[in-house]
């Protein structure tokens, strides 16, 4: 009885551990990791190969004759596991390198390139190789005959990855990674497949630089906020600005600087090979958070732009941010195109401390010398003021309310390139008041050649001044243009009237009072017409409509001129 129910048993157990076997992808357990080594990619480390692994020549297990490596490990990821085969420890982006991508394209697709993220050589568009939950086995073989091998055991035996590169590496090192903060956890060494002695971590002896970084990062404290700190040093230089005025933008491109003291981080330079002074783009230290407080559009309101860090010995900390490109809100409320004249600015502001909101000092170290405009305008003058008890409040990138005191506001004083504009728009219409002017004294088809001319020239000058006027309101000169339009027409009006009075006259005999005005010897003389003699008495008589045609051209005459001459004084722009 008892020999019966042990078998029973024995099988239960059997049974058991063979399903639970075949539950897995690949035929292995997470149990059998346990006898690996194990590397653990976090979810913050994105597209970086941050640590490397030796490969030992005379340590490669199971090396065949026609073998020059063969590698064996084990990743649990998503997507996208990286692996990367180099000839040194350092390799820069444009290295010779195999890089080796199982799940790439959201776990679509597998490849080898020949350069970090680019050039690539094989391809294999199998998807769902790679698992969150089972291992997946990875085997990468190099053959003496220039072929790299990378196989997926119980996927399929022939190889997923097949590359022959004409002129083979001599891989000494090997990396791991994952792309866009996906986690992963690789296995090697493992005991369980023979493949015990593959990787040897390596390890170098900290340079004096190296030691420099540790002992800063461990004095930073978490990048907790420097309890001494009160103020922040702020300086910069302007490169360039623009200005649209469709839009009451200013972009401006600047090189800005902050500066602050953390006592916590001095260094002696004679314990670490006389370094005083160390630059790079990354430390865990604390840094403040710089920002455009009138910034407009999709512009950065928060300073994230490329920036670079210099630490020196004493404890001064520059943050500098060289090229940074901001638009913010300008917009010109005075209707007085094109003799704009503008105070644009730029106000920033930094975030709150733990205690109390630090204020911005500004250093004048930094010269503003060939500012280039880019556009029409030019820069007058630029001036820096602090926000002394500003009755305007604004909000933190955390939506918290704070008043402005403390913050800095840089001016620009700015104005258009008037001239190119009041050559190219006024010297059509002065033109076409002469042409209008002179038609006056033409008869026939010729003066309404001349009018015709003139319209002509003011619909293309108008044409043309829509392209590069304001839209929100209209401008004095276009005013101008569409009232010289109008006077050009009503003279194209009066010249058919005229001939209609000259060639075919009413038969009928204009008003007494008409008659008399036009012998009116005043109003003659106003029009500077000449008075009517004996002759001229009868001529008038014989021809009456002839003569009312005369003085009713000279009395427009005089009345176009007071038109233009008001056109002129009024709305075109002057100096």
């Amino acid at each position: 009885m008892c020999h019966w129910f042990y078998h029973l048993i024995v099988g239960i157990v059997l049974f058991y551990i063979n399903s639970v076997k075949a539950d897995f992808k690949y035929n292995v357990s997470l149990a059998q990791m346990h006898t690996c080594r194990h590397y653990s990619i976090p979810n913050n480390r994105g597209y970086s190969y941050a640590d490397f692994f030796h490969i030992p020549q005379l340590n490669n297990n199971k090396l065949a004759k026609t073998e020059l490596l063969h590698l064996k490990f084990y990743v649990m990821t998503a997507r996208d596991a990286h692996i990367l085969l180099a000839v040194n420890d350092r390799p820069k982006l444009m290295d010779r390198v195999y890089e080796i991508v199982i799940g790439a394209g959201r776990n679509q697709f597998s490849t080898i390139r020949t350069s970090m993220g680019r050039r690539r050589v094989a391809t294999n568009q199998e998807p769902n190789i790679l698992s969150m939950l089972d291992p997946t086995p990875i085997e990468i073989i190099q053959t003496k005959d220039a072929s790299l091998l990378v196989y997926i055991p119980g996927y399929k035996e022939e190889p997923l990855l097949n590359f022959t590169d004409a002129s083979p590496l001599n891989i000494n090192y090997i990396s791991f990674t994952t792309y866009d903060n996906i986690p992963a956890s690789w296995f090697f060494d493992c005991q369980f497949d023979g493949f015990s002695n593959e990787l040897e971590e390596y390890v170098r002896p900290l340079s004096p630089y190296q030691q420099l970084l540790a002992n800063i990062t461990s004095k930073a404290e978490n990048a907790s906020f420097p309890p001494s700190l009160n103020c922040i040093d702020f300086s910069f230089n302007i490169a360039s600005i623009r200005y649209q005025h469709d839009h009451g933008f200013l972009q401006s491109r600047l090189n800005v600087i902050l500066n602050w003291q953390d006592p916590r981080i001095q260094w002696k330079p004679e314990n670490f090979s006389f370094i005083d002074t160390i630059q790079y783009n990354e430390y865990d230290i604390w840094m403040p958070h710089l920002m455009v407080i009138n910034a407009a559009g999709k512009s950065h309101r928060i300073f994230d732009f490329y920036h670079e860090i210099r630490i020196e010995s004493n404890g001064s900390i520059t943050l500098n941010f060289p090229d940074a490109i901001l638009t913010t809100w300008c917009v010109n409320a005075e209707e007085n195109w094109p003799n704009e004249h503008l105070k644009c600015e730029i106000e920033f502001g930094l975030e709150s401390g733990p205690l109390e909101k630090l204020p911005l000092i500004y250093k004048d170290k930094m010269p503003h010398d060939n500012v280039d405009s880019l556009t029409e305008w030019h820069l007058h003058k630029i001036s820096v003021n602090p926000i002394v008890k500003g009755l305007i409040a604004r909000f933190t990138d955390k939506d918290i309310i704070q008043s402005m005191d403390g913050d800095i506001s840089i001016i620009f004083e700015i104005s258009r390139n008037s001239t190119f504009y009041k050559n190219v728009f006024s010297v059509p219409i002065l033109a076409c008041q002469i042409l209008i002017i002179l038609s006056f004294l033409l008869r026939g088809y010729r003066r309404g050649a001349l009018i015709l001319v003139v319209i002509l020239i003011l619909m293309l000058g108008l044409m043309f001044i829509t392209k590069h006027a304001p839209t929100p309101y209209v401008p004095n000169i276009m005013i101008a243009y569409q009232h010289i339009l109008r006077i050009s027409t009503f003279c194209y009006m009066l010249h058919i009237a005229l001939m209609w009075l000259e060639l075919y006259p009413p038969k009928t005999k204009p008003y007494d009072w008409l008659m008399s005005a036009v012998n009116f010897s005043p109003l003659r003389l106003f029009l500077c017409m000449r008075l009517a003699d004996s002759n001229d008495f009868i001529e008038i008589q014989q021809h009456p409509w002839k003569e009312i045609a005369k003085t009713l051209n000279a009395l427009c005459f005089v009345i176009v001129n007071i038109i233009l001459i008001l056109t002129v004084v009024i709305l075109l722009p002057h100096a």
